[in-house]
């Protein structure tokens, strides 16, 4: 493929996590991104924790709030920016933003080939899912190719109807250079960091994720409270904000959690790497992700992980025994069971985390992921070369 072919993203919010695929994807075509909102509403992200060479633009919105849908955009100016650049492809997410009905429509005007990029795994089970259900059928069926970021994701559209040659996998990946390049600088001084906040000679598991009930926490947290009663030295951290924050304090009140500490979302990417390099275990108890990107984080920086089957990242990184565990979703007591085994194994904790650097470096990278979507833009030019000549 050549550099001068064109291809236009538009995605829903600026991300951090999508920056280093972007940049790498730019290297190969002609990218530019346009983004509905610089920010999402639930989200406190750290959104440029280093300088990305790509060409993006945030477009003026027009905020749509409903009942049903949390946060949506109208970007109008959209449809000038397709016909202005007019680009060899189009490469669009998210089935909630009027934007994105706006460009599939504009796409099949202009005869443009279009490339679905679906993460879900499953039918959302909500009336926004039912009210939105035609949309992600008429996308997934009329596109000219859909990516996707794994296993789940590939069987959820093949049962919506789309077809098997038209779908590519592109592993979903983070900055793991950053991530290993600043962790690096903390683990060599992880003791004295751990004496420094009062965790010397503690057990740290870490969880970093929103303060939802579709994260499994309260499973967590009488998991973790049996664990309490067996053993003195351990320190559980949650990473998060959320509407279930108060609910959540509460219950750890009541099961009489001791060593436990909420410490809000929000902070530089540079904090949140210290605190995976403090922890010794990595947990996301999640009834349902359709990917869980703390995964990739906490891998790069050498974490065991413990999840469940509702992360696709987890089916797609974590092989069992190996580089982590993977436990059964809602299930209190496979999780005391899993923590306690790696509590009680230090060398075990550190092989593992070990063996889950190693995973996301060899077989999650930004390189891979680009490869995904290079095959997804190179199946759509020709096929549209094999329509204009028949």
């Amino acid at each position: 493929m050549t550099y001068p072919v064109k291809v236009i993203i538009v995605h829903n919010t600026v991300a951090p996590y999508r920056h280093p695929l972007f940049e790498e994807l730019s290297k190969y075509v002609k990218l530019t991104v346009y983004y509905c909102s610089l920010k999402h509403g639930s989200r406190s992200w750290d959104l440029f924790p280093r300088d990305y060479n790509y060409d993006y633009e945030v477009l003026q919105r027009i905020p749509i709030r409903m009942p049903i849908i949390e946060e949506s955009s109208l970007n109008p100016s959209i449809i000038k920016k397709i016909i202005k650049n007019r680009p060899c492809v189009i490469i669009l997410s998210q089935y909630t933003d009027l934007t994105t009905w706006l460009v599939f429509g504009v796409s099949k005007l202009l005869r443009i080939p279009l490339i679905y990029w679906n993460e879900g795994i499953r039918e959302p089970q909500s009336l926004l899912g039912v009210i939105t259900r035609p949309f992600r059928l008429l996308f997934i069926k009329r596109s000219d190719a859909i990516i996707v970021p794994g296993k789940l994701s590939k069987r959820y559209v093949i049962k919506l109807g789309a077809d098997v040659e038209k779908v590519f996998v592109a592993p979903n990946v983070i900055d793991n250079d950053l991530f290993i390049k600043i962790s690096q600088q903390y683990l060599p001084l992880k003791e004295k960091l751990r004496e420094k906040i009062g965790l010397k000679d503690k057990i740290v598991i870490l969880l970093c994720c929103q303060l939802i009930k579709r994260k499994g926490i309260e499973y967590l947290l009488h998991a973790y409270a049996k664990l309490e009663r067996e053993y003195d030295n351990l320190m559980l951290i949650i990473i998060g904000s959320g509407p279930l924050e108060h609910r959540l304090k509460g219950l750890s009140k009541s099961l009489e959690v001791r060593n436990i500490e909420f410490i809000p979302s929000g902070m530089k990417l540079n904090e949140l790497i210290k605190f995976y390099c403090l922890a010794d275990i990595f947990i996301l108890p999640t009834l349902e992700d359709v990917w869980g990107f703390v995964i990739n984080e906490a891998m790069a920086c050498g974490l065991p992980v413990i999840s469940t089957y509702a992360s696709q990242a987890a089916t797609e990184m974590v092989r069992h025994g190996e580089n982590g565990y993977i436990v059964k979703p809602a299930d209190a007591n496979q999780l005391y069971e899993v923590l306690k085994f790696l509590i009680n194994n230090q060398e075990l904790r550190i092989r593992l985390g070990e063996k889950a650097k190693k995973t996301v470096v060899q077989e999650f990278s930004v390189s891979a992921m680009v490869e995904g979507f290079l095959s997804a833009i190179k199946y759509c030019i020709k096929a549209a070369k094999n329509n204009a000549q028949s």
